[in-house]
């Protein structure tokens, strides 16, 4: 589905919802160094759906000064997995 870059850059992008519009900032996944290197996938809620954007930033440059007015952002689904570890038995 298409979103408007201003509204996703002044609302999920920044961690924040977009009410009038819509939008809840549901979880941010990756890495953001706060600044230099910032590599992370924005995951929010729109009518009852879930969206994910990717957000670079780096070598001083940012993906999204290369969007166009409207991006597509994939319909996302949250799976579960059981992550199993061995442990020593004392």
């Amino acid at each position: 589905m298409k979103f408007s870059k201003n509204i996703l850059l002044d609302s999920v992008a920044e961690r924040k919802n977009h009410p009038s519009f819509g939008l809840e900032f549901v979880q941010e996944l990756g890495h953001d160094d706060a600044g230099y290197s910032e590599m992370v996938i924005i995951i929010f809620k729109y009518k009852e759906k879930f969206y994910s954007v990717d957000i670079q930033h780096v070598n001083g440059e940012n993906n999204y000064d290369h969007w166009d007015d409207e991006i597509d952002c994939p319909e996302v689904v949250k799976k579960t997995a059981i992550q199993y570890y061995w442990e020593e038995v004392k």
